[in-house]
């Protein structure tokens, strides 16, 4: 093989490594190629007939080194871990929650006080809710945190959770997950002008992952090749038909429903279905030249390149979910996604949790009743985090 590199070098009069490299990728995959099919034809699929039968016809160069050419390239930003402060990366936001929940957010102060935050003994960030008091009546709902990170992000951008556990609930008086709403999220300021981008959400029992985008006027996937990805679109309640206009105001689709794509289940899980297993990542790649696309890898099945830190989103095959944006789209221009913030945050009941929970937990109880006098059922309502990890295109 080391004769075969040098003889490309000096045919090829390729003196830059990386080029050398590709055309030397090219022969060795068109030499498997050959000696798998076409060796009736020659005495030997040796290097030297191939390179000559490349000479004579270039295109075959161009068709066997295309998966390097098209190979991402990404280098570490920012890491989010216990080691250098995750929480000190984030804002506490104490807001009215923005989805109507029964949650009371709360700053660093007091979710220190309450156990709703910390570091643990193995290293891993914990994020929680309050699951050892009835909620007063006062009171806006249950304790819990909503975490802002301080740093924006942009296009061209691979965002990754390691996550070791999700949010779920203990499952003692109905199924697990019934009323938490979490989620993992990006958004721009003003919204929905600069998007949304919802890459873990998932309320009740749930068990696979949704991931969805919210914009204003003028994002519609409903072009999207449903071949680009492994997941499915979404249906409205009001049609049947699938959310695919990321407007929050479209017609025909439920309000703010966005255009969003689930999981396969037992594929991409959550909640309870996800704490069944090891842990894993789910990876969002922002590409604003032409994609935003999401991944999930069990703690087992994690790529090699993504672990070694340099990470080609290229050759992990088709994403469960894939959005199309590009600057000149017609369909979904990407300045729709601009300067967001990552979003940490498990609210009760509301918008979603709360309109489903008579069908999908239980209709002899309310949700926030649910939330209020059943403090031990959220003990299971946690993140466990082993970093947030933030690479920029190169």
């Amino acid at each position: 093989m080391q004769l075969d590199y040098y003889l490309l070098e000096y045919l090829f009069y390729c003196p830059d490594g990386l080029s050398l490299n590709r055309y030397y990728v090219a022969v060795t995959n068109y030499k498997l190629f050959c000696q798998g099919t076409l060796g009736y034809l020659f005495a030997a699929c040796d290097t030297t007939t191939i390179i000559i039968i490349m000479l004579l016809f270039p295109a075959l160069i161009s068709l066997y080194i295309t998966p390097v050419l098209s190979k991402s390239c990404y280098d570490l930003f920012s890491s989010y871990n216990a080691s250098n402060g995750f929480f000190d990366q984030f804002e506490f936001e104490v807001v009215d929650d923005p989805t109507h929940g029964y949650v009371d957010y709360v700053d660093y102060n007091v979710a220190i006080e309450y156990g709703l935050v910390n570091y643990t003994d193995k290293g891993q960030i914990y994020i929680g809710v309050d699951h050892n008091d009835v909620v007063s009546s006062n009171a806006r709902g249950r304790k819990s945190v909503r975490l802002k990170s301080k740093e924006v992000i942009n296009g061209n951008t691979l965002l990754v959770l390691n996550v070791d556990h999700m949010p779920s609930t203990t499952g003692n008086s109905m199924a697990k997950g019934c009323s938490i709403w979490p989620a993992f999220w990006t958004f721009g300021s003003d919204w929905p002008y600069n998007g949304e981008i919802d890459i873990i959400e998932y309320v009740n029992d749930d068990s696979v992952v949704a991931s969805t985008l919210h914009t204003d006027f003028g994002c519609d996937q409903s072009g999207e090749d449903t071949d680009s990805f492994t997941g499915s679109w979404g249906l409205s309640s009001i049609s049947g038909q699938p959310s695919t206009n990321c407007d929050v105001n479209a017609v025909g689709q439920d309000t703010n429903a966005g255009c969003g794509i689930q999981g396969t289940e037992g594929v991409e899980p959550v909640g309870a279905a996800f704490n069944s297993g090891t842990g894993g990542v789910y990876v969002t790649e922002w590409d604003s030249s032409k994609e935003i696309r999401m991944f999930y890898f069990p703690r087992d099945s994690i790529p090699s390149d993504l672990q070694s830190g340099s990470p080609n989103p290229d050759g992990w095959g088709n994403p469960y979910a894939r959005f199309e944006v590009s600057p000149d789209s017609s369909s979904c221009p990407s300045s729709h996604f601009q300067d967001h913030n990552i979003i940490f945050d498990t609210t009760f009941c509301g918008d979603w949790a709360g309109n489903t929970f008579p069908y999908s937990c239980s209709s002899s109880i309310s949700c926030v009743d649910f939330v209020k006098n059943n403090p031990a059922e959220f003990a299971e309502s946690y993140w466990l985090v082993n970093s947030v990890d933030i690479y920029s295109a190169c």
